[in-house]
């Protein structure tokens, strides 16, 4: 390399690393809270901040404040801060049961529509207060952090999929409820998804348990794959089976005839059986028939029964309402709840595609 060549590359290498350094000291000098939650208290609310120490290998630190606003719960923190907070890089925002059972107007109308934070930042309820769970976090890495559990879930298994964007929408919306993730502490003190709150107006009004969740999405329609638990009869024989939903698809349509409503599913769902019992061979037609019948059964069944739970409940988070709007020029909201939602018949269709790999073939 000639002399020349060197004295060039120096001073390149040299910005190099100062560029890298500066980079790394605006890191470790800022708080990027990536976890916001909620609880009541005495004085309004006691918000609980969760934050990477980038000085600490990326533990989990947590800064609290009371105060009836968002915005001097967060200046709160600040004081407490000799670094500045930042909220661009949020992930996810929590509330308690309790703050969600009295209704989360004012968060949406405040922190929810701040222009920095993200229409994809996940939304969820805790059955802890935030200051027991952030006390848990405390100390552990950043891979500990909840929105991760609940990001991979939602890809990958059954459950039902949200976030800002789509609570607000629904929230907004007519003829619509919206949901959002429930999740509790464990024996262990690990947090778990136990859970998926279903809201009316602005607050909590029952928890779906783990089952009904998985229905939950498939109504839903989007991104459905994860396992379906069902019953496998033959003769005297009964055992439970899985059934793993590689890939789905679903579609309903709407129906007028005179006084009645009737809203059609119709699933596609391809899979494979797994942990089937050893006296139900596939690769016997009849079997293969039978359980699919069976199958396609039992998930229907469960099916009409979470339907029918969410209009005794008097909620909407599917969105009948608005499905039905799109085809009623005369459509009012509180005519529709008070008279025709409770009368809506169901039906629901399926084409199942079933391969025989599943385990035990």
């Amino acid at each position: 390399m000639s002399s020349m060549k060197r004295l060039l590359l120096i001073p390149f290498m040299a910005l190099l690393v100062l560029t890298g350094c500066s980079n790394a000291n605006v890191i470790d000098h800022i708080r990027i809270l990536t976890v916001l939650g909620f609880d009541k208290s005495d004085s309004g609310y006691t918000g609980s901040a969760l934050y990477s120490d980038y000085e600490e290998k990326g533990k989990i630190k947590v800064l609290q404040g009371k105060a009836k606003q968002t915005r001097v719960i967060l200046k709160e923190m600040a004081f407490q801060s000799a670094q500045p907070i930042r909220i661009e890089k949020l992930k996810m925002l929590a509330f308690s049961k309790e703050v969600a059972g009295e209704g989360l107007s004012a968060f949406f109308k405040t922190i929810c529509r701040d222009p920095l934070i993200s229409n994809y930042v996940i939304m969820a309820v805790f059955d802890e207060s935030l200051a027991s769970v952030s006390e848990s976090l405390a100390g552990k890495g950043s891979q500990e952090f909840p929105y991760h559990l609940i990001e991979q879930n939602m890809k990958r298994e059954m459950i039902p999929y949200s976030n800002l964007s789509t609570v607000l929408f629904d929230y907004y919306g007519k003829g619509r409820d919206f949901s959002m993730p429930y999740l509790q502490l464990n024996r262990k003190k690990d947090i778990e998804i136990s859970g998926y709150g279903i809201f009316k107006d602005d607050r909590l009004k029952f928890v779906l348990n783990p089952e009904e969740m998985l229905y939950f999405k498939l109504l839903q329609g989007d991104a459905m794959r994860g396992d379906v638990p069902f019953m496998i009869k033959k003769g005297s024989n009964e055992a439970p089976a899985i059934f793993t939903v590689n890939y789905g698809k679903q579609s309903r349509t709407v129906t007028f005839n005179q006084n009645e409503i009737l809203v059609s599913y119709s699933f596609m769902l391809s899979g494979m059986v797994n942990e089937y019992p050893e006296w139900f061979a596939l690769d016997v037609e009849g079997n293969t028939h039978s359980l699919i019948q069976q199958l396609e059964g039992q998930i229907r069944s469960r099916l009409l029964a979470l339907l029918n739970k969410f209009e005794n409940e008097k909620v909407d988070p599917l969105g009948m309402g608005d499905l039905i709007r799109s085809r009623q020029r005369s459509w009012n909201e509180e005519k529709f709840y008070e008279a025709d939602y409770g009368k809506i018949k169901y039906d629901i269709q399926f084409r199942t595609q079933l391969s025989k790999s599943g385990v035990g073939e």
